[in-house]
C-alpha cells in the first residue's frame, strides 16, 4: 500500500460510485487521518472490496483533485447544480472560505459531536467550497458577505456544518440533499449584506420596532438576491425565506407552523439558533456549552423547533443510546 501525505489535494467520493468488478479510472485512497492517505487501488485495478481488508463503515474514498473529472465523468453535480468538471479551477478563488471552515470545525470539535458525523459534515463542506469556487455568481455573493462582516461568514459556516450534522442524525443520506442543505444554510443570511452596519451591530433587545422591521427584512432581501441566480433551487430560496419560522407559528416573516415550513428550513432554523448560542460573537460574548445550549432551547425557549430535528441534535451530541 502506498502512503501519501496531504501535499496533494484530495476529494471525497462515495464508495457507491465504484462498481464491484469494474476497473477504477484513477488511483483510489483511504483517509487514515487529516494528513495521511493510503492508496488502496491503483488506476486500472479491478474493484474487489469484498476481497480487501477494507473497513465496512468507510462510506467515502478519496481521489486526487486533479483526477476528479476522470472519476465522475464530464460533469459534476454539487447540490443539484451542474459544473463542468473539466473546467474546475485548481486555483483557490475563495481561500477565506476554506480558512473559515477550518476555524469553525475546530470550534465544533469541542462541542462534543460524534466523530463520524463530524467527518461527514466536513466532506459536505468541501463539496460546497468546490461549488462556490467554480460558480462566479455564488462566489461573488459569499465574498461580499465576507467583506462586510467577518462574523457573518463564520456564523454561516457553522450553521451549514451543524445543519448537515442534524440531517445526518435524522438519517438523511442522499448526498444531493445534504449538499443542498449545506449551501442553503451557508446562504441563509445573504440578505444581511444589504442592512446598515448600525443594525448588524445592534443587539436585538436594543432595537426599536422600526429597527427590528429592517432587521427582519433580511429574509426577503436574501430571496431577491438569490432569485436572479438560475442555478439556485426553490429549496434554497425557501431556506433563506423561512429560517426564522418555528413550529408554533411564532416566527417570521409569515408565522408558518411546523407542517408548512420547508423541510430544509426546519433544520436550518434549529442550526441557526443553536449556533448563535454556542458561538462567541460581539452580540454573544459569553457563549454556552452545547449541553447548556440544548437546555436553553428546551426550557427557556420552550423548544419551538421541529421535534425530530431537535431530537436528532441531542442524539448527535449525546451519542447513540446504550
Amino acid at each position: 500500500m502506498d502512503m501519501k501525505n496531504d501535499q496533494e489535494d484530495y476529494v471525497a467520493v462515495s464508495r457507491d460510485e465504484f462498481i464491484v468488478g469494474t476497473q477504477v479510472p484513477v488511483d483510489i485512497f483511504l483517509k487514515l487521518s487529516e494528513s495521511k492517505y493510503v492508496m488502496i487501488l491503483k488506476e486500472g485495478a479491478i474493484v474487489r472490496f469484498d476481497q480487501m481488508h477494507f473497513p465496512e463503515k468507510a462510506e467515502w474514498l478519496y481521489v486526487r483533485k486533479t483526477d476528479y473529472h476522470k472519476c465522475v465523468g464530464q460533469t459534476l453535480t454539487v447540490a443539484g447544480i451542474v459544473l463542468d468538471s473539466d473546467k474546475i479551477s485548481q486555483e483557490k478563488k475563495t481561500v477565506f472560505l476554506s480558512k473559515a471552515a477550518d476555524s469553525i470545525f475546530k470550534e465544533i470539535e469541542h462541542l462534543g459531536f460524534d466523530h463520524q458525523t463530524l467527518e461527514h459534515s466536513k466532506i459536505v463542506s468541501k463539496s460546497i467550497q468546490t461549488l462556490v469556487e467554480n460558480k462566479p455568481d455564488i462566489a461573488a455573493v459569499i465574498t461580499m458577505m465576507s467583506n462586510l462582516n467577518d462574523d457573518l461568514i463564520r456564523h454561516s459556516m457553522m450553521v451549514s456544518a451543524i445543519s448537515v450534522i442534524i440531517a445526518r442524525s435524522m438519517k438523511w443520506t442522499l448526498a444531493q440533499n445534504l449538499e443542498k442543505l449545506a449551501l442553503g444554510a451557508l446562504l441563509h443570511d445573504v440578505g444581511m449584506k444589504e442592512l446598515p452596519d448600525e443594525i448588524l451591530e445592534m443587539p436585538r433587545h436594543a432595537m426599536t420596532r422600526d429597527q427590528a422591521a429592517v432587521y427582519e427584512s433580511h429574509v426577503y432581501r436574501g430571496v431577491e438576491i438569490l432569485r436572479s441566480m438560475p442555478s439556485i433551487s426553490d429549496d434554497i430560496i425557501a431556506i433563506v425565506l423561512e429560517h426564522h419560522e418555528n413550529a408554533p407559528g411564532q416566527g417570521y416573516p409569515r408565522r408558518l407552523r411546523d407542517i408548512k415550513i420547508n423541510p430544509f428550513a426546519r433544520v436550518v432554523a434549529l442550526a441557526d439558533c443553536f449556533s448563535e448560542i454556542v458561538m462567541e460573537s460581539p452580540n454573544n460574548p459569553h457563549p454556552k456549552t452545547a449541553p447548556a445550549a440544548l437546555q436553553f432551547i428546551e426550557i427557556a425557549l420552550g423548544q419551538p423547533f421541529h421535534k425530530p430535528a431537535f431530537a436528532a441534535l441531542k442524539q448527535a451530541l449525546q451519542g447513540p443510546p446504550r
